[in-house]
């Protein structure tokens, strides 16, 4: 049981810091963004949740 719930708050974990790096990039100017190959695509991409 505490194996599923130690995944579990993993799974969370990687997800926040995937939205906030999102969040990161989609702040960063337009030029810059095409600079680093972050494309509109890229952006709508949300990680799926294993559960």
């Amino acid at each position: 049981m505490f194996e599923s719930l130690t995944r579990i708050r993993a799974a969370f974990a990687r997800a926040s810091k995937h939205r906030k790096t999102v969040r990161a990039l989609n702040a960063l100017p337009t030029e810059i963004q095409k600079d680093i190959g972050w494309t509109e695509s890229k952006a709508i991409d949300e990680i799926r949740l294993p559960f």
